[in-house]
């Protein structure tokens, strides 16, 4: 019979499962590994020895998060489920809520934006940010988006990029 560990943060944290149940946590510490399970706290040296011990099976990398159709405002990706969908006509933004009673609007799709700092990617950012930092955007894709990053980052001239919109 073998362990299994999920990993929930990378090289940091793992869930212990046993036929899907899970059963016990492994948290990483200065130390080496801590093994809780059973409402007992067990310190071991390493990963490897904990893995050993009691016949543990370890998913280093944790799930990725996985982006459905039901995830979609106007044809962008989404993390979340999306309410309250409105499409802003004047800045072509698709815009939604997190909750139904929500007031926090957010921006589906892949996004850069300028801070002082210079050009960041930004994955369905706050309304309010891209109010006031310049933008690109929306990109449907990831690869789009590093495209327009590497661009505005100066690697290539010619960029047409959105100021700050005014309040919406």
């Amino acid at each position: 019979m073998s362990l299994l560990a999920k990993a929930i943060v990378k090289n940091k944290c793992w869930i212990v499962e046993d036929n899907g149940h899970q059963i016990g946590t492994i948290l990483a510490t200065p130390r080496g590994v801590v093994y809780q399970h059973n409402e007992q706290r067990e310190q071991f040296a390493s990963l490897k020895l904990c893995s050993d011990r009691y016949n543990i099976i370890v998913d280093k990398a944790p799930p990725h998060k996985i982006i459905t159709e039901s995830n979609n405002v106007y044809g962008y990706p989404c993390e979340y489920k999306a309410n309250n969908i409105l499409w802003d006509v004047k800045h072509k933004l698709p815009i939604f809520t997190k909750g139904t009673k929500s007031k926090s609007f957010f921006c589906a799709g892949y996004y850069i934006v300028k801070f002082n700092n210079g050009w960041v990617k930004s994955y369905c950012p706050k309304l309010i940010t891209l109010n006031r930092y310049p933008y690109a955007g929306p990109y449907e894709s990831a690869e789009e988006m590093q495209e327009h990053l590497r661009i505005a980052n100066g690697a290539l001239h010619g960029t047409s990029i959105k100021p700050a919109s005014e309040e919406i």
